[in-house]
């Protein structure tokens, strides 16, 4: 939206107001640039494999879905070699339908904004990646061996809501630091929120994306611990103001 000045008694009178409503000077969507590509690539992706066909999908899956089972060798599944570990960050770049994706398009836009902003993209993209790797750690630890398929950028923006909350709750000093952060009562509130949602997505008879499939709250919560540790890691080393 248009930045507006504010009048003599503190806020924008009137005429200020009609004057940014016909420039039409701001961006459709207020978002750094980073966010905004990273959703395009998402989106993109799920684009051109619905495109390209079942088998296409399949094929994907196999390759860079996150499946526990593939650290235990050949002989467990059948796979790329190597693609056991490309996995780790590759199965965040898959969905399970267009429900799936534009769900964490939305949050991802929601939360990865302020982290964005704070950080810049370079910090904002190294916080994502360790949620990625929290998040199919996460998994691995649960399920190894197992014959499991896990996909979607879930635990990513799990980690960045979870970067996002020192952000949200600051004043005018700046972002919490560690410990505002464990005595700010509306973070402690807001995490425990999130918290009780991801458990509650682990019930089987709250709506799934896909027949036969589940939401992976193991992975949203590997995702949203490892984002909150590498957020108050990177804030040590300075943060981007502006």
């Amino acid at each position: 939206m248009p930045q507006m000045t504010g009048g003599a008694g503190g806020g924008p009178d009137q005429t200020q107001i009609d004057r940014a409503l016909r420039s039409g000077s701001g961006p459709i969507v207020n978002a750094p640039p980073a966010v905004l590509v990273l959703i395009a690539i998402l989106i993109g992706i799920q684009a051109a494999i619905q495109w390209a066909g079942k088998d296409w999908e399949t094929w994907s899956f196999y390759a860079f879905a996150l499946i526990p089972a593939r650290f235990q060798g050949p002989e467990a599944t059948t796979m790329i070699e190597g693609s056991q570990y490309w996995s780790l960050v590759t199965y965040a770049f898959l969905h399970d339908g267009w429900l799936h994706v534009l769900f964490n398009s939305i949050w991802l836009l929601i939360f990865g904004t302020p982290v964005a902003r704070q950080f810049g993209t370079l910090r904002f993209l190294l916080i994502a990646l360790v949620s990625t790797l929290g998040g199919a750690i996460a998994m691995l630890v649960l399920f190894w061996g197992v014959f499991i398929v896990a996909v979607g950028a879930s635990a990513a923006v799990s980690g960045l809501l979870a970067a996002a909350i020192p952000i949200m709750f600051g004043g005018r000093a700046g972002p919490l630091s560690f410990g505002e952060f464990l005595r700010d009562r509306r973070a402690m509130i807001f995490m425990v929120i999130f918290l009780v949602m991801t458990l509650l997505s682990s019930v089987q008879w709250l709506p799934t994306f896909a027949d036969g499939a589940r939401i992976a709250w193991e992975a949203h919560l590997g995702g949203f611990i490892a984002g909150l540790i590498a957020y108050f890691v990177v804030s040590r080393r300075g943060v981007r103001h502006g």
